[in-house]
């Protein structure tokens, strides 16, 4: 049996990595034993959400969007809270929190675009519902959705999913994001879309753009024109519309950069939080790959100007 996860901290250089030998049990499924589709429930975890056809039974067939907690997960829940210890080695503590995998659809598809513009919208529904329901249980401070599209993503089964991890604390790089916009005393955010810079497209609630500093080649943010800082909040009506624009984003970014693998990220304020914040989804598009000096510096090298990338886009 795999051990517990753990948090360990580098005193020689302040990092800090979840060490969870558990992820590295999971198995790499493609095609037709693909454990996410329809009829395969019994080999993934009881539901803990579900969006179904009337008169359908939970674990069963009949849904359209399906919750299950992630068999590998990165930390769990049922851990013994324990103080750090210090040996001179480094500090560690449990890793505690939740990680859920979202299967996205019954069919076997592997690209997100490719989904129904009401599968699309139940899926990011599921999204919302699963953060409401874990800000309101109380226990976790930050919780982050992410989606691994593509091997080069990270993606270790190809069927359209994503995923929840929710932490017992707030990570660090949140936290200095969030300190940006509570210095300035205005949102960040909110000032940017007001130069209307590196626009790819708008629509009535929403505007896709690319950042001013992009880690990969067409790395695209889409914000809701409205000041919003918790994702969680998000309307039913809103959420229709944040389908149709992310299913035209990632299209666009397959025909502009050779249809690449890539990682989706929510960016939504930590539960509870009444500082500055503005959220965001991220998509970043996995066409070159983080070397030596990125891992040596933490500076990253992209091969393409905002600005490029943005006209390509468009």
């Amino acid at each position: 049996m795999p051990g517990d996860p753990e948090w360990r901290h580098d005193p020689l250089t302040g990092r800090r990595v979840l060490i969870s030998p558990a992820r590295g049990e999971r198995p790499r499924h493609s095609g037709p034993a693909c454990p996410f589709c329809e009829g395969h429930e019994v080999e993934t975890p009881s539901e803990v959400l579900a969006f179904r056809d009337p008169a359908t039974k939970p674990n069963g067939t009949g849904w359209r969007v399906r919750v299950v907690p992630n068999r590998y997960a990165a930390v769990r829940m049922d851990l013994d809270v324990l103080p750090p210890l210090r040996f001179g080695e480094g500090e560690k503590a449990p890793g505690i929190g939740i990680a859920e995998v979202f299967l996205e659809c019954p069919h076997h598809e592997t690209r997100f675009r490719n989904l129904s513009p009401d599968q699309a919208s139940e899926v990011i529904r599921s999204w919302r519902d699963r953060l409401r329901y874990w800000r309101d249980d109380g226990r976790l401070p930050f919780a982050q959705f992410f989606k691994n599209e593509g091997a080069m993503a990270g993606a270790s089964v190809e069927h359209c999913h994503s995923q929840l991890i929710g932490l017992d604390f707030v990570p660090s790089q949140v936290l200095d994001e969030l300190r940006l916009s509570s210095q300035a005393g205005e949102c960040l955010h909110c000032r940017w879309l007001e130069r209307k810079a590196c626009f790819v497209m708008e629509s009535s609630g929403f505007v896709v753009l690319c950042p001013p500093a992009p880690r990969f080649p067409g790395e695209a943010w889409i914000l809701p024109r409205r000041h919003e800082s918790a994702f969680e909040s998000i309307s039913d009506d809103s959420i229709r519309e944040l389908a149709s624009v992310l299913r035209d984003l990632l299209g666009r970014i397959g025909r502009a950069f050779n249809e690449p693998d890539f990682n989706l990220i929510v960016k939504s304020a930590p539960f509870r939080y009444d500082g500055i914040s503005h959220w965001r989804i991220e998509v970043l598009p996995r066409s070159i790959a983080i070397a030596g000096f990125e891992w040596g510096t933490g500076l990253i090298i992209n091969t393409i100007l905002p600005e490029s990338a943005a006209e390509l886009l468009r």
